[in-house]
């Protein structure tokens, strides 16, 4: 089962080297989308002691892993509709190698992405107060959550009839990013957009990055995006799989 998944995630790795401008763009976009709220529009913000830079690259860096693991989505829906399914089933692998391989491709191009998108943060004037420890936390929470949104994407795949329902679900992503804390405080929405935002899963990861990076008080920020996070990873892996197993029967 490990050699399939490790086959598979070769396989992976070389489509994803032969289109390197998504990656290229994954890279671009972060950094295009600091400088552009950081000094375009954070002139207007008024956040007290706190630069808006510091406070929009947490939002970002999340805004980075939603928008980098939607090739996941495009990859998994290509391979289930050419026929290459067919392919593998008649061979002597894993099930499970097909949906293992593209996770773990999308965890390691998702890693990489964010680690380039906070180095970017760094050049364009992000300065952060956390120690050791408080990064050894936020790389954990971080990486529960890309895990989480690689399953969710790798559902999307599954389920989407077209390349445009991808793009659809794309966009219902981007509408969960900006209707959190990531570019403000939830205080300033009305009542209804900050009840959503203060109860969806973006906003307690974001807080929690923005706590441990900046040196706030967490609260229950911690402990409700682990909650998140490990609720959406079950979640996403039980019907991830339940979906993919429901079409190879088909």
């Amino acid at each position: 089962m490990f050699y399939d998944s490790y086959i598979m995630f070769k396989r992976c790795m070389r489509k994803t080297m032969r289109s390197p401008e998504s990656i290229i763009l994954a890279l671009v976009v972060p950094v295009v989308m600091m400088v552009m709220f950081g000094f375009v529009f954070g002139g207007i913000a008024d956040l007290g002691e706190i630069s808006y830079i510091n406070f929009i690259v947490p939002g970002i860096i999340i805004q980075c892993v939603v928008n980098g693991s939607q090739s996941t989505s495009f990859s998994v829906y290509n391979d289930m509709s050419t026929g290459i399914i067919d392919r593998f089933r008649s061979m002597a692998i894993s099930k499970s190698a097909f949906i293992t391989g593209h996770v773990t491709m999308s965890v390691i191009r998702s890693v990489v992405i964010t680690a380039a998108t906070i180095g970017g943060a760094f050049v364009i004037g992000f300065r952060p107060e956390a120690g050791l420890a408080d990064w050894l936390i936020a790389s954990g929470v971080l990486f529960l959550f890309i895990i989480a949104v690689t399953w969710l994407t790798v559902i999307i795949g599954l389920i989407s009839p077209d390349n445009e329902s991808i793009n659809g679900f794309a966009f219902l992503f981007m509408i969960f990013t900006f209707l959190s804390s990531a570019f403000a405080p939830t205080e300033t929405f009305p009542t209804v957009l900050r009840i959503f935002a203060n109860n969806q899963p973006m906003t307690p990861v974001i807080n929690t990055l923005r706590g441990l990076m900046l040196g706030f008080e967490l609260g229950n920020d911690l402990w409700i995006a682990l909650a998140w996070c490990v609720g959406l990873i079950v979640v996403g892996f039980l019907l991830a799989v339940k979906i993919y197993k429901s079409k190879l029967t088909r």
